[in-house]
């Protein structure tokens, strides 16, 4: 199971070599990449399509009828791969951000920045897109095996 901290840590690894990859390209006299609008599109309706699957499971799983086990197991796959990339993204897109703010002052660096937060918002959405997916993929513990286990351990303790 994907958590949080784990997701975290993938974006500080992802934003360290970002940031020293941009500086270093940087000090060879280039320019910065431009991050494209599109990007923050294709983050978005990716977090829609992914949302949307997991649904459709969260939806089979409530009324105990799963009737592709392994196209479940695929979404909750998706889910968790749609959540590690978008915690590269925000990794690659604050390191971005850092490389623009201090450029503020020219109007590329600025609609740059409009580019970026952008393309953060809707790599916020896929993460978290990923992460409700995964969690509506939990299949419920089955009641009744619990119940023999607490009846054997009641017997155990007499």
């Amino acid at each position: 199971m994907l958590r949080w901290p784990t997701l975290g840590a993938v974006s500080v690894v992802a934003g360290t070599v970002s940031i020293v990859a941009l500086r270093w390209w940087t000090t060879r006299g280039n320019v910065p990449p431009d991050v494209p609008v599109l990007l923050a599109g294709v983050l978005a309706a990716l977090a829609v399509l992914v949302l949307v699957l997991g649904l459709r499971v969260r939806r089979a799983v409530a009324d105990a009828r799963v009737d592709d086990p392994v196209g479940a197991a695929r979404v909750l796959a998706l889910g968790q791969a749609a959540a590690v990339t978008a915690a590269i993204h925000v990794g690659y897109l604050l390191a971005q951000l850092a490389m623009t703010l201090p450029r503020l002052t020219a109007p590329e660096p600025r609609e740059q920045l409009l580019r970026v937060v952008l393309a953060l918002l809707a790599a916020g959405a896929l993460g978290v897109a990923g992460m409700v997916t995964q969690w509506f993929c939990r299949v419920p513990d089955d009641g009744d095996e619990g119940q023999g286990r607490d009846d054997e351990d009641d017997a155990a303790a007499a």
